[in-house]
């Protein structure tokens, strides 16, 4: 992981981050695809896990917005919702 003022927990959380900011990632692959995206939190296995330039998601939840790659300002909570 690379870019600034990231804090990941669990495996391979925020694992292909480049020059994204201010993420949080909480649970396996949380944010794990996440490149340039900034101002992200995740919470909960796969949360946000295909996010690349999405910026100022809120993901709570096991698979909350999974399949979100490049939306922006989006909030999901409770598992898999707006997967």
């Amino acid at each position: 992981m690379t870019g600034a003022i990231n804090t990941a927990s669990g495996a391979r959380a925020l694992q292909n981050n480049t020059t994204g900011i201010r993420n949080t990632a909480s649970g396996v692959q949380a944010l794990f695809s996440n490149t340039t995206g900034d101002d992200n939190t995740a919470s909960g296995t796969g949360a946000l896990q295909k996010n690349t330039t999405g910026f100022s998601n809120t993901a709570s939840g096991s698979g909350a917005l999974f399949s979100n790659t490049t939306g922006s300002s989006n909030t999901a909570s409770g598992a898999n919702t707006l997967t």
